[in-house]
């Protein structure tokens, strides 16, 4: 009986074998292209860096040439009214579209996990308060900001602000704490539309978040680093 129990065992182990082994030749062929985990990871990892100093060179070009276009408007608008009028509402556009460096008059705002505390049940997150966050945006909106950055992703109209995981993805880019929001407009009035009574720094703080609030001579916020592609609106022309 316990020679029947031993090869029952033996045959089950035998078979368990047979699946992990099965499972890792899937993983390698099918993820890892072949390569054991730690050598794709670094494959990967080098990938990761080539292209992030691709995108830091290409940034620069875009940076060269929109100052070249820069310069052209300014010196074709010195000799025509019309066209300086135009290039003025184009670089407004820009600018309610994100698509420009920005700096001037504002506030910003940091907002913080609270110190470990081991005694504690909660998982006090600012992750799982980015509902607050969203309603913060708004308020700043509603207050006459003229632009506004998450952790310097600039925040346009097709920006998202939404859970993901750990972290918090803003323009599809995960953010972690501490999240420090930046808006320019009017300061006093920004301010104030965050830190009345019941507003969401009080609400941010009653959830035990570490919340500050200051106000600045010159705030700077960047353009969108990303691409904006529209496949269903389109212009209605006007008669």
């Amino acid at each position: 009986m316990k020679l029947k129990n031993q090869i029952s065992i033996g045959i089950v182990c035998l078979l368990l074998g047979v699946i992990l082994s099965l499972q890792y030749k899937v993983f390698q062929n099918t993820f890892a292209e072949g390569l054991t985990p730690f050598k794709r990871q670094t494959e990967l990892t080098n990938e990761l860096i080539t292209l992030r100093e691709e995108k830091a060179q290409l940034n620069a070009e875009l940076t060269a040439v929109r100052a070249k276009i820069n310069d052209i408007e300014t010196a074709a608008s010195q000799d025509n009214a019309i066209i300086k009028n135009l290039s003025d509402k184009l670089k407004n556009y820009e600018i309610l579209a994100g698509m420009t460096n920005v700096s001037g008059e504002g506030i910003v705002i940091t907002i913080d996990n609270p110190p470990v505390d081991s005694n504690s049940i909660l998982d006090v997150n600012v992750v799982n308060h980015y509902e607050e966050i969203v309603k913060l945006i708004n308020d700043l909106n509603a207050a006459g900001a003229e632009a506004i950055s998450i952790n310097d992703q600039r925040i346009t109209a097709l920006s998202e602000i939404r859970a993901a995981g750990s972290s918090i993805n803003v323009n599809y880019v995960p953010q972690t704490v501490p999240i420090v929001i930046k808006a320019i407009g009017k300061s006093s009035a920004l301010e104030a539309a965050l830190t009345y009574r019941f507003g969401q720094v009080t609400r941010l703080r009653d959830a035990s978040l570490l919340v500050d609030v200051k106000t600045m001579d010159e705030v700077i916020i960047p353009r969108f680093h990303g691409v904006l592609n529209f496949q269903y609106a389109e212009t209605i022309e006007e008669n």
